[in-house]
């Protein structure tokens, strides 16, 4: 346990205090869209539907955020370790494997929560979104879940040597599955093709669900499935994926 404990405290330092790009990719670019779109483009919206639209545009921001970090931090962090030979050094020392892994999840799952709180008082105190305790808690939890999917992803995508390639790899996840996803605009807004696209997509549950238990409802079971779902098959293939490329190096 203590050993758990300093690794997640160092990786938590390294990612909070090392990397600024973190800072303004996961958390400064949601902010920053979500005032930029509740306080200039939001023309049109009639008065007595702001409160929702400040509620939603926090939720699909928040969403936005966690995914950011997940992909980008997450497999990014994963490819400076082994470049560094953090792996080759864990199996010479005395500790686990499991220890080293363990201490990743807990950290980004650290990171994710802290990116909530602060989105979610952003959106509490600028644009005066209020719910009640469960439905704050409820809905963060639920955004968590929902991008269980976008971290196992990004141990797949952590598999390429170049740190240049991985990036270019996750922005071309992260952007077409956000705006698909609906975390930027409606996706009423878009063709019935692309619509029938997003209701086969977990971040948009992940959004979806969130928005649900932010109104006192329940997410759809269909979008608890879904999410499942892809987390299950996307870590499956990652666990095949690393075994084939220790194979490979044998």
């Amino acid at each position: 346990m203590n050993a758990l404990v300093i690794q997640t405290k160092t990786d938590l330092n390294r990612s909070l205090l090392r990397s600024k790009p973190f800072i303004f990719f996961s958390l400064g670019m949601p902010v920053g869209f979500y005032l930029l779109f509740t306080k200039v483009f939001n023309m049109g919206i009639p008065a007595e539907h702001m409160a929702t639209f400040y509620k939603e545009s926090m939720i699909q921001m928040a969403t936005y955020s966690v995914m950011i970090s997940s992909l980008f931090s997450f497999s990014m962090t994963l490819i400076e370790d082994r470049k560094q030979g953090v792996k080759q050094f864990l199996r010479l020392s005395p500790l686990p494997e499991s220890i080293y892994y363990t201490s990743k999840i807990f950290t980004q799952f650290l990171i994710n929560i802290l990116l909530l709180i602060v989105i979610f008082l952003v959106g509490h105190f600028v644009n005066g979104v209020e719910m009640n305790a469960v439905a704050w808690l409820t809905s963060g939890l639920w955004i968590l879940y929902g991008c269980l999917p976008i971290t196992a992803l990004a141990t797949i995508i952590s598999l390429v040597k170049d740190p240049n390639t991985a990036s270019v790899l996750n922005n071309m996840v992260l952007m077409p599955l956000a705006i698909i996803s609906g975390l930027w605009w409606p996706i009423e807004m878009f063709p019935d093709v692309v619509q029938k696209i997003a209701a086969s997509l977990p971040t948009f549950y992940a959004a979806q669900g969130a928005k649900q238990l932010a109104n006192g409802q329940r997410p759809d079971v269909k979008g608890i499935l879904i999410i499942f779902v892809y987390f299950i098959v996307l870590m499956v293939l990652s666990i095949y994926l690393n075994g084939r490329k220790e194979e490979v190096k044998r």
